[in-house]
């Protein structure tokens, strides 16, 4: 697989881009999309960029609708995955978001604010 992109992706610009890279992490994964998926804010675009896992992190990654942009092939490594991610980033913000990690409900509508 390379590339999935789902329906719900925007052609408009999206104020922010949330980036999650991962490889083999189907424990944690589930907590990051969780968090993804309730954000209030709705301007963003979120790109998982997925190292080929071989565990079921890539099912799991497909079942969430949140995700804009799903790229899984293998990588040279986390910051190959980030720069990956980043070229296909459109939003005047760029936020790492690990797998395992999760962010707040409403940690964009703060940030968003400041930027205004």
């Amino acid at each position: 697989m390379k590339n999935l992109l789902h329906k719900n992706y925007r052609n408009k610009k999206p104020f922010f881009s949330i980036i999650t890279v991962v490889k083999n992490d189907d424990k944690n994964i589930d907590k990051t999309l969780k968090s993804i998926s309730k954000l209030s804010f709705k301007n963003f675009e979120y790109i998982v960029i997925d190292g080929a896992s071989t565990d079921k992190t890539l099912k799991k990654l497909k079942k969430f609708k949140c995700i804009n942009l799903l790229i899984s092939q293998k990588d040279k490594g986390i910051y190959h995955a980030m720069n990956k991610g980043l070229k296909h980033s459109k939003g005047e913000v760029i936020v790492f978001v690990n797998s395992g990690d999760v962010i707040t409900k409403n940690s964009l509508k703060i940030v968003n604010k400041k930027f205004i």
